[in-house]
């Protein structure tokens, strides 16, 4: 069996000067023989540095991408590690190609000082997460050639890497137990891309139409160093107002949908600038939330995007007052339509006469369009003279 040569992938043109303390991080980790998940936002670019981290050449590193795998199965996945070493997976079973990944871990290890295995986008895999599977991978760092006169591969001389936008023991909790629990446990956050570093990928990449400098440092700070956020950016038709845009909105959606209840809800108050005495670990490890001060003050939260800040402003759930809420739903149910005032009484004041009068509708629409659930859905009541009015969306 031959292994594979060096990955010539373009991250390698980064440069030293990329990402420097990311790369310091998970060299630390490397050198001390720890295995390791890497955890952060999705979309945030952490694939781009795997590619880089497997062209250096302080370890041989072997890059995983489950990306490739043409279905989610332990079988495909033992396929695509095998071939990865040079192996030939043809129709063997996955004990057999198991066997086989270890005899090339094992004569890999004998001329090569550390040996990095990197799963990228492992995650996408938890269907599959079960103990033995688990425990299976974990015994690539201990790995022996199967010879009666072999002997272990020294300790710490082989180091997995794994990416996920959750730890591990959030995903799969009952098949993380004993020294899986031990072994998956040790998390690295990994922060989003500072501005200079972003705007080296986007060097990397195929030429886009070129942009004016200050438009393009704007829509880098407006990124916040996440990589996918950018490149919706870049795209947009809508840079007067980035969140009228739906493929932006989509992005920001993700970001919020994929967090729990309580994190959710940490991200709103914060946008809503009300008071945060704390904020968990996960948020402000993936860099969702920044802190700008060691001892801060609950302002000093923010997040790591303004346009995140306002899509939770404008996308919050906000609980009209009945009245206005009655009004609201027939406008919109007729959007573009002039909705008569008959309409209107019938609907909101529902048979109750003595109330349905002009100045108390004139009073209603008032109060519907200064409610700051309007203004922050670009929603316009417009009057159509002695007829009634209708709802238009900017």
């Amino acid at each position: 069996m031959t292994t594979k040569t060096v990955y010539n992938f373009p991250e390698g043109k980064l440069g030293p000067d990329f990402a420097k303390e990311n790369l310091k991080n998970f060299k630390q980790l490397i050198d001390a023989a720890l295995s390791f998940v890497v955890v952060s936002m999705p979309g945030v670019g952490v694939s781009y540095f795997l590619k880089y981290l497997a062209t250096q050449n302080f370890a041989r590193f072997i890059h995983v991408d489950l990306y490739n795998l043409p279905t989610l199965s332990q079988h495909e996945f033992y396929k695509l590690l095998l071939s990865e070493l040079g192996g030939m997976p043809g129709s063997k079973t996955d004990e057999q190609m198991l066997t086989e990944i270890k005899k090339a871990l094992n004569l890999l290890s004998q001329n090569r000082e550390k040996i990095v295995i990197i799963f990228s986008r492992f995650d996408q895999l938890k269907g599959q997460f079960d103990w033995n599977f688990l425990s299976n991978i974990q015994s690539l760092t201990t790995v022996s050639p199967g010879s009666p006169r072999s002997t272990r591969v020294e300790a710490g001389k082989i180091v997995l890497i794994f990416t996920a936008t959750t730890p591990l023991h959030d995903i799969a909790p009952d098949a993380l137990s004993g020294g899986n629990l031990n072994f998956y446990s040790e998390n690295l956050y990994f922060k989003p891309y500072s501005a200079r570093d972003l705007e080296k990928l986007l060097s990397i990449e195929p030429a886009r139409p070129g942009l004016a400098k200050p438009t393009l440092e704007k829509l880098l700070a407006l990124s916040g160093g996440h990589n996918q956020l950018l490149h919706i950016l870049l795209s947009s038709q809508k840079q007067h107002n980035l969140l009228l845009d739906h493929f932006v909105k989509l992005q920001l959606k993700e970001l919020v949908d994929y967090l729990d209840y309580h994190q959710r809800k940490t991200l709103q108050k914060i946008a809503l600038g009300k008071n945060v005495n704390e904020v968990d670990e996960y948020l402000l490890g993936v860099g969702m939330v920044k802190n700008s001060s060691l001892h801060p003050p609950s302002s000093n939260f923010q997040l790591f995007t303004p346009l995140l800040t306002e899509y939770i402003k404008t996308n919050m759930q906000v609980k009209l007052p009945v009245k206005e809420a009655k009004l609201f739903k027939l406008l919109r149910a007729n959007m573009g339509r002039t909705v008569s005032k008959d309409e209107i009484f019938n609907v909101v004041w529902q048979g109750h006469s003595e109330g349905a009068t002009d100045w108390a509708l004139d009073a209603l629409i008032y109060r519907l369009r200064k409610h700051p659930f309007m203004k922050n859905n670009n929603y316009i009541i417009e009057s159509q003279k002695k007829v009634g009015y209708s709802l238009i969306q900017t």
